[in-house]
């Protein structure tokens, strides 16, 4: 059975869509000509694509539209149709029409959207306690306003990278222009030094006839290297370029933090169980990193105290805990983390400053460290052909 995606007009010309199983896009055409649509155009969906989780974008996205129809006094089936009629991608509406069927079959909002990996659990779980207590319109603005400050954070990290990058990239491709068509002109020039050819010259010149002679092996390492780099990408994310520049890794940290200590704070304010919000929290973190916070899961099950939970794992600073203790003495857990959050921010804002300032001279001494070496290359020989004259 292949899954298809449908815009189509009724007798009256309204415009209707919607999401469908079918053997073909022969059959799914005739079953909506006998439910009176025409005008039929189709979108297959691949099965895989309803497997993958939606990123950061396409959820604010989604929670921007169903919150801004919800308080504008639109019903959830409503809102959802025209959320459905604003969307681009139709992997998102072919989902979106399904959590609408379910809807009028009878399911909740948060069992429908549980039945797909693509949204985050953290999303269901607070609809589902807005449901019972009423506030759906309220939660999905805290949710909202959740997702947008972690894109706000997510892209002022990618502007971090984009310079070294940008830069970095000019630098590399000049690089290999200058090694194939410029080295080969001075190798005509030393072609009597022989043995006495300065060594780092001997390299190069090395290098340029290898690219230039044998093209096919550096291709082939081209997309083996591709090949790797995709698949630490599809593992680990863009975040591990973070490591490769100055207080890449504190950076991180401080995100991950300010990430964890906002999610537990607005599902608590929410509702949601500390057992479960705990359990939410942790994918705020790399799957690698989860093993390591997730004895504080297991700890408050067994009947420990939040505080003295989160002090077993070195992961949370002494600050963590302390500000986590006050909360459980006063009974205000949510603004003990709203206040790590707020401290987490600008512990991020001071890292990203002091990186930004650190990344330019470093990215320009190790520029100028690669023409240093080209320039010594290529013209040492020739003040040492210009001795033996």
């Amino acid at each position: 059975m292949g899954n298809f995606y449908w815009e189509g007009t009724d007798k009256q010309g309204s415009l209707h869509e919607g999401a469908l199983e079918s053997h073909s896009r022969e059959a799914a055409k005739e079953h909506l000509l006998q439910e009176g649509y025409y005008r039929v155009r189709f979108w297959k969906i691949q099965q895989s694509h309803l497997h993958r989780s939606l990123n950061n974008t396409e959820i604010t996205e989604f929670l921007l539209q169903l919150h801004r129809l919800l308080k504008s006094g639109v019903e959830l089936d409503d809102a959802l149709g025209f959320a459905v009629q604003e969307q681009k991608d139709h992997v998102l509406s072919f989902l979106l029409c399904r959590i609408r069927q379910d809807l009028r079959d009878g399911l909740s909002m948060s069992s429908a959207l549980r039945h797909y990996q693509a949204f985050p659990q953290i999303v269901a779980k607070m609809i589902e306690v807005a449901e019972s207590t009423g506030r759906l319109t309220e939660v999905l603005g805290m949710l909202l306003e959740f997702y947008q400050f972690q894109q706000k954070m997510i892209l002022e990290q990618k502007r971090l990278l984009n310079y070294p990058l940008v830069v970095f990239s000019i630098f590399i491709v000049l690089s290999l222009g200058a090694v194939i068509f410029m080295v080969p002109m001075f190798k005509r020039m030393y072609a009597g030094l022989g043995e006495d050819l300065f060594w780092l010259t001997r390299a190069l010149v090395k290098l340029s006839d290898s690219l230039r002679f044998n093209p096919e092996a550096w291709i082939l390492g081209t997309l083996f290297s591709g090949a790797i780099i995709i698949f630490v990408y599809r593992m680990f994310g863009w975040y591990w370029l973070l490591n490769l520049i100055p207080g890449g890794k504190r950076l991180q940290q401080s995100v991950q933090m300010l990430f964890y200590s906002r999610s537990m704070e607005i599902m608590l304010l929410t509702g949601v169980h500390l057992q479960e919000a705990l359990a939410l929290a942790e994918e705020m973190f790399p799957k690698l990193l989860r093993k390591r916070i997730a004895p504080v899961r297991e700890a408050v099950d067994s009947g420990k105290s939040l505080c003295d939970a989160y002090a077993m794992v070195p992961v949370f600073s002494p600050m963590f805990v302390k500000m986590v203790a006050l909360g459980e003495s006063s009974g205000h857990l949510p603004s003990s983390f709203a206040r790590i959050g707020s401290h987490n921010q600008e512990a991020l804002k001071k890292i990203m400053a002091w990186a930004s300032t650190l990344i330019e001279p470093l990215l320009m001494i190790l520029i100028a460290l690669g023409v240093l070496g080209f320039l010594l290359s290529m013209y040492l020989p020739l003040f040492r052909m210009a001795e033996r004259f």
